[in-house]
């Protein structure tokens, strides 16, 4: 799968965020997978499965309620913090695909629906005036309707016990009101900027905060998604090692010049419902074109607990993902550390990083 849009978050604050970190693959559907009871496989190829132009996806917390966690060691607001995501029930969403002659999907446009609800945990090691618990609403739905911009409709509520802050998704930007009252209005690179200036008041960094979280979380699911169609190859050259991009420059100390990806399945015969798979990035550089912010990966991405179903009687997908929605085990588990790199005359050096953990389980259906 592919997306129509590579460009750099536009909300990126807190999170470290790679357009694709799994960019260096190549990807062509394919099909595979279990049967719902519509139908028994036979031994006739049926061929690539049909896809529909839209599915649903839900997130939730893994089983163990390993939450998605974020760790940044400082930077710009000075303290070395962690923010987990926790999922209330699941959050419920659409997206709209398109396929190619050579059954190639690209996603085209997604919505986050209303009433989807999360909380942020805020810790840190010093006073911070962010710290605890925060509660994220969608009271409209968010409709992203382009990969890699902001959203062009929609509204979420930002909550802790004493304020509740309401933002409205409006042309170009947001507006932002605290408790009800006046609501103030920011340009999408302003409401990003505002969480690490800690010169603003504290609910503004707090909604800033939020907004973060939300494409923070649906960046790390579309990355997963981006390579669900790549598993039938990767049990065919099993493991899979790919070359990330090589520096154009000299690299960060102690970084490699081109760092390499391993793709592994630990499954055998063919792909299969309860498969595993893990994504080690060893100083995988991804070398963003037109612009001198690029990314460096270095860890683990365990994928497991892998589920497929396809109804034979018309060849169509159902559904597929990791995990499931009822606390069964598996999901996407991440031990992964995530650089920003940047260039001063053809010298690269390591700006911000953070450590990324815990996951979530995932699962797109068909409507």
């Amino acid at each position: 799968m592919i997306r129509t849009d590579d460009h750099a978050a536009p909300w990126r604050t807190l999170w470290l965020i790679p357009v694709s970190v799994f960019a260096v693959l190549t990807i062509v559907a394919t099909g595979g997978g279990g049967d719902d009871g519509g139908g028994s496989i036979d031994d006739i190829d049926p061929g690539p499965v049909n896809l529909l132009p839209t599915y649903n996806f839900f997130l939730t917390n893994l089983s163990d309620d390993n939450l998605l966690t974020v760790q940044r060691p400082g930077g710009a607001i000075g303290v070395a913090f962690t923010v987990s995501i926790d999922i209330d029930g699941l959050l419920a969403n659409t997206v709209d695909i398109s396929v190619n002659a050579g059954n190639e999907v690209t996603f085209l446009s997604y919505v986050a629906r209303a009433t989807s609800r999360f909380d942020l945990i805020v810790a840190s090691g010093a006073v911070n005036p962010l710290e605890g618990t925060i509660a994220v609403t969608l009271t409209e739905d968010l409709v992203f309707s382009a990969f890699g911009e902001p959203p062009t409709s929609g509204a979420f509520n930002v909550r802790i016990p004493t304020e509740a802050i309401n933002v409205t998704v409006v042309t170009g930007g947001v507006q932002l009101s605290l408790n009800g009252g006046e609501a103030v209005s920011y340009t999408w690179e302003e409401f990003g900027d505002l969480f690490d200036d800690d010169t603003q008041e504290v609910w503004l960094r707090r909604a800033s905060l939020a907004g973060g979280s939300i494409e923070f979380l649906y960046e790390y699911f579309f990355n997963v998604a981006d390579i669900l169609d790549e598993l039938e190859i990767v049990t065919l050259s099993n493991p899979l090692v790919e070359s990330c991009d090589m520096f154009t420059g000299s690299p960060p100390d102690g970084v490699l010049a081109q760092g390499e990806l391993t793709v592994t399945w630990t499954g055998s015969g063919e792909l299969s419902d309860g498969d595993d798979f893990s994504w080690e990035f060893n100083q995988c550089w991804l070398d963003e074109p037109n612009s001198n912010i690029d990314d460096l990966l270095d860890g683990t991405v365990f994928l497991e607990n892998y589920t497929e179903t396809v109804d034979f009687d018309t060849n169509t997908l159902f559904e597929i993902g990791f995990g499931g929605l009822s606390g069964q085990p598996g999901g996407v588990m991440f031990d992964l550390s995530v650089s920003e790199t940047i260039e001063d005359n053809g010298v690269f050096m390591i700006n911000d990083s953070a450590n990324i953990s815990g996951g979530f389980t995932m699962i797109i259906q068909s409507p």
